[in-house]
């Protein structure tokens, strides 16, 4: 009975450390897939400022800073649109300010937590030609889930 128990508890805190899944370069596929299943069921946000956003991102994501949005404006907009497990996909610059917010949002609870390590710019130079981003206003994008 006490192996159970001790099985049951690794078992445990292995679920709690893959809340946040972080993918680097060699995991631009499996980082695609994601993209490509999760369609509107997920919450997909460029972090990055307004104007570089608006200018290009990867398609289906929402300027999360539209408006001039601080980070802590950000999570309190996720914290009120997303679901425990409503899967959140993240990009920015370079990875720390993803990070930063997937940490905070693991913090209050939520479990399916998904970003891009080397961000936004490092994505469209490992895609090469085959990228076409998305421009301008984002009308086809959800701020979250309906």
């Amino acid at each position: 009975m006490k192996k159970f128990f001790i099985l049951l508890l690794f078992f445990l805190s292995g679920c709690a450390s893959e809340s946040i899944k972080v993918y680097s370069d060699e995991d631009l596929k499996p980082f695609d897939e994601l993209l490509a299943r999760s369609g509107s069921n997920a919450i997909k946000y460029d972090l990055r400022q307004e104007e570089d956003c608006l200018q290009e991102r990867i398609p289906g994501f929402f300027c999360a800073r539209s408006g001039g949005k601080s980070s802590a404006d950000i999570f309190e907009e996720l914290v009120l649109i997303a679901k425990k497990k409503t899967p959140i996909i993240l990009i920015d610059d370079g990875g720390d300010e993803a990070y930063l917010l997937a940490e905070k949002l693991k913090k209050a609870g939520y479990r399916n937590i998904h970003y891009f390590q080397g961000g936004y710019e490092r994505y469209v130079a490992l895609k090469g030609k085959d990228f076409v981003p998305e421009t301008g206003e984002c009308s086809s994008c959800q701020a979250g889930i309906e």
